[in-house]
């Protein structure tokens, strides 16, 4: 059995100084290399993952590609070693802080521009080797003053014309996550097509917005909502969120968080270009207003009501206000109704009936023709009313009878796009169904799940909803074709006692 690793324990030649990050693909240590008597980092494969193949694998990719890159914005790698049974690889130790604590303290936007600046110009050197990142977080990224280093090339992919990433080939995983880090992916990224350097730039533009505002462009409360939600929704305005920023730069990320891959900066070195210029025009103070957000003025839009940070007391005022003007308005109308002239009246003379109403005197009649006309009384006006209504006014209807699509309609069509093996289909129609699933039944509800799960390329995920519904319904119709389908993917399971979970039954017609 491995031993813990702890400070002042011995690594091959270096000896642990402090852990300073974890992560499930290894933990990063501060070390001394005995040697040269030199501060390195240095990663660790976990050992629990240690004798998996592909993991290893990875590991040794990193060392690899990182060491093919040669830029001061880029942390060295020293070696790939093996020692007292652990693998790991040795770089180059930056002593700073992670972009994601100056963020939440608050940067000001030139010091914002030169960190993106420096991020930018490390991206470029690596897509002109053929290597693109496709982790770009505040957490990879190390600063110390006006010195700036991209770290953790360790999910890098090597560009290749013959590259095993084609268009059907599904993203690497990695204890049934996908590769990258949820938040700063791209909408190309989270559906798993090929990628290339503009993965990065989108990654980039969303560092620049959490900088300039403080908060993520893309949070939802799953990680299937996240991604929906960069592969399908437009962020906020950063502007809206934080009324400091300046126009140029909330430009630049606008830019950068294009859906479509086309619009955006070409390349990262027209970005740090942009990125310079903007620079020299942008403030030194920081951005007081991405924290605290200071009150907004109250927007008030046709009937609603809306109060942007306000306080309680100033929202409850303009609210009693808006309820008042409403009681006095209808109070008018009301009257206005109540209290309307009666329309002139005509030749006609009133019929006979009415001559016996508890009027005291009969009301005025002007006679302009004789009164015997009585066998053809013109009718009231409010008798005509529905003649007089347009035709057309029905016609409308079938548009409004629209059925819109119900919990169980995206739940069918998400299944059937999981068995074509139309992927991004599947979570977007799955995520719609769940978004409704107080609509769906339990084993509805487990089965979007589980096919979410498939989607996402998430096995560990999928085997245990698959197992749970192993016991529940064991001989679901839904589960067995997807059984059939996916096999590998969900795993052989335990046949349930007194039960014959894999002999299939079709439903009754």
């Amino acid at each position: 059995m491995t031993a813990m690793l702890t400070p002042d324990k011995t690594l091959g030649s270096y000896r642990l100084i402090s852990q300073i990050g974890a992560g499930g693909m290894g933990e990063v240590w501060k070390a001394e290399d005995t040697r040269l008597g030199r501060l390195v980092a240095i990663k660790i494969l976990p050992p629990a993952i240690a004798a998996d193949a592909e993991a290893i694998a990875r590991l040794r990719r990193e060392a690899r590609t990182s060491a093919q890159l040669n830029h001061p914005n880029i942390a060295t790698i020293h070696s790939f070693e093996e020692a007292d049974g652990r693998l790991f690889i040795v770089m180059e130790f930056v002593d700073g802080e992670p972009l994601s604590k100056l963020i939440k303290r608050g940067l000001p936007e030139a010091d914002l521009c030169r960190i993106g600046r420096s991020v930018a110009d490390a991206l470029a050197e690596a897509h002109t080797k053929g290597v693109i990142h496709r982790d770009v977080k505040p957490e990879n990224i190390i600063v110390s003053g006006n010195r700036v280093k991209v770290l953790d090339f360790g999910i890098a992919k090597q560009i290749t014309a013959d590259s095993a990433d084609g268009a059907t080939a599904p993203m690497l995983t990695q204890q049934g996550m996908i590769i990258g880090t949820i938040h700063y992916m791209s909408p190309e990224q989270a559906l798993g097509k090929p990628l290339d350097p503009r993965t990065d730039i989108f990654s980039l533009g969303i560092v620049l917005y959490e900088g300039a505002t403080g908060k993520l462009p893309f949070h939802g409360e799953t990680v299937t909502e996240t991604m929906t939600q960069i592969i399908r929704d437009e962020p906020q305005d950063a502007a809206l969120v934080n009324p400091q920023i300046s126009p140029g730069l909330n430009a630049i990320i606008q830019r950068c968080l294009r859906k479509n891959r086309e619009e955006r900066y070409a390349n990262a070195t027209d970005l740090a270009n942009a990125l310079e210029r903007q620079m020299g025009r942008s403030s030194t103070a920081p951005y007081t207003a991405t924290v605290r957000r200071p009150a907004e003025p109250t927007v008030l839009t046709g009937s609603r009501l809306k109060t942007v940070n306000a306080p309680a007391k100033s929202r409850a005022v303009w609210v009693w206000a808006i309820v008042a003007f409403a009681v006095v308005l209808g109070a008018i109308g009301w009257y206005a109704k109540e209290h309307r002239p009666a329309p002139p009246q005509t030749a006609v003379a009133k019929p006979v009936p009415r001559a016996s109403a508890p009027s005291p005197t009969p009301a005025p009649v002007t006679v302009t023709a004789a009164p015997v006309i009585e066998p053809q009384p013109q009718p009231e006006p409010v008798a005509e009313k529905p003649k007089q209504e347009p035709a057309p006014t029905p016609e409308p209807a079938p548009a409004q009878r629209r059925v819109q699509p119900t919990a169980y309609d995206h739940f069918r069509t998400g299944q059937e796009a999981l068995l074509n093996h139309n992927f991004p289909r599947a979570i977007e129609q799955l995520q719609l169904a769940l978004d409704h699933k107080d609509q769906l039944e339990a084993r509805e509800r487990q089965l979007a799940h589980l096919g979410i799960a498939i989607a996402m390329h998430q096995p560990e995920r999928a085997r245990m909803l698959a197992r749970q519904m192993w016991q529940h319904w064991p001989n679901d119709p839904d589960l067995l074709r997807i059984r059939e389908e996916f096999g590998g993917a969900i795993g052989q399971q335990q046949e349930p006692q007194g039960n014959r979970p894999f002999q299939r039954r079709r439903p009754h017609p």
